[in-house]
């Protein structure tokens, strides 16, 4: 979706517009924006609203080298050997990248080493943007403002969850590891909104919430928006295809979602809500990883309770994770074998 600031120039006043911009052009196209465009475009949270906290700077946003990498990964005429440079110049992006080339589901030939050319065009302009914007955020983390909110728990789930939306992408298809991952880093992004926008009363909100269950419900109640739709709206804004920002928006409870059981984006909204599911078992205690792999048996689709396939996941995106938090400074702990968690679920389960 393209964002509003696109269309600014439809605003200014005629003498600053370019020669080329033929006034009744502009007039035109002004009435075509304010009348039509922006009543039709779908928004997930009330645009004043939004447009508040993106001026009062309160939202995470990328910065540095991986904004400038964003904005040339937008550009037509990108220069690919000016942005291979300029990927290569950030070993986490460019690890991640080789990381993901190197896929079962991408690559069909020779092992990859390093960043180049192919390499981006076989993973996607699109897919490498969405990677920097992840990253970007991760690694560039704001102050911790909000009391009661555990942000090392929160970066932690997070990591583990990008880390088993891009598993699941290259076991099951359905979208590109890539952009997966990045799906998977962002889906509850719009809690460290809340946190960072309004520390204080998001801060009593946690403290009174008696069933993490009602987060989102208490959230609509106090602010107006829960932290789905502020995720949506903020992937949105960064201009990532809708149906990903649709799918997190519905990743928690997709199949009480309402959209269409044969619809593309109930699927992936299926694949975050697994990924969401492995995350937590990554971030377990050892007394509650039995009841986190019970819970991703009963996950559904896609892996469908299926013991080998989830053995499997699990113990990719453990060392995945693992790998992972250690590079952009997460704390991420060791995960035993899957197959031994399972025997422990087993052993306790009713004769």
């Amino acid at each position: 979706m393209m964002g509003l600031q696109k269309f600014d120039w439809l605003w200014q006043p005629v003498a600053v517009l370019p020669n080329t911009c033929m006034p009744s052009l502009v007039v035109l196209s002004r009435l075509f924006y304010r009348l039509i465009l922006i009543p039709t475009m779908q928004t997930f949270i009330d645009p004043q609203a939004f447009a508040a906290l993106k001026e009062a700077d309160a939202l995470p946003s990328p910065s540095g080298v991986r904004l400038s990498i964003m904005r040339m990964c937008r550009q037509e005429d990108v220069s690919l050997p000016d942005l291979v440079t300029q990927i290569q110049a950030d070993p986490v992006l460019a690890g991640r990248i080789v990381q993901i080339g190197n896929g079962a589901s991408i690559n069909k030939g020779r092992p990859i080493v390093a960043v180049s050319k192919d390499v981006l065009l076989m993973i996607g302009l699109q897919a490498v943007r969405q990677l920097a914007l992840a990253i970007s955020l991760t690694s560039e983390r704001q102050p911790e403002r909000c009391a009661g909110f555990d942000y090392q728990q929160f970066w932690s789930r997070s990591v583990a969850m990008a880390c088993a939306g891009q598993a699941l992408a290259e076991y099951y298809g359905e979208a590109p590891p890539a952009e997966l991952f990045a799906s998977g880093l962002l889906a509850n992004i719009g809690r460290i909104g809340l946190a960072a926008s309004q520390p204080a009363q998001y801060a009593s909100l946690l403290a009174g919430l008696a069933q993490p269950q009602a987060l989102a419900m208490s959230e609509k109640t106090t602010f107006g928006f829960n932290h789905l739709e502020l995720a949506a709206a903020m992937m949105q804004d960064w201009e990532i295809p809708r149906f990903f920002c649709d799918a997190v928006l519905h990743h928690e409870a997709p199949l009480q979602s309402g959209l269409d059981d044969e619809s593309r984006t109930l699927r992936l909204a299926q694949m975050l809500f697994v990924a969401g599911t492995i995350a937590d078992y990554c971030v377990a205690s050892a007394e509650q990883r039995p009841a986190a792999l019970q819970a991703l048996l009963d996950a559904g689709a896609p892996i469908n309770g299926e013991v080998d396939h989830v053995q499997a996941l699990c113990d990719r995106v453990g060392r995945d994770w693992s790998e992972w938090g250690a590079l952009v400074n997460i704390p991420v702990h060791s995960l035993p074998p899957t197959r031994e968690v399972m025997q422990q679920l087993q052993g306790s389960a009713p004769d």
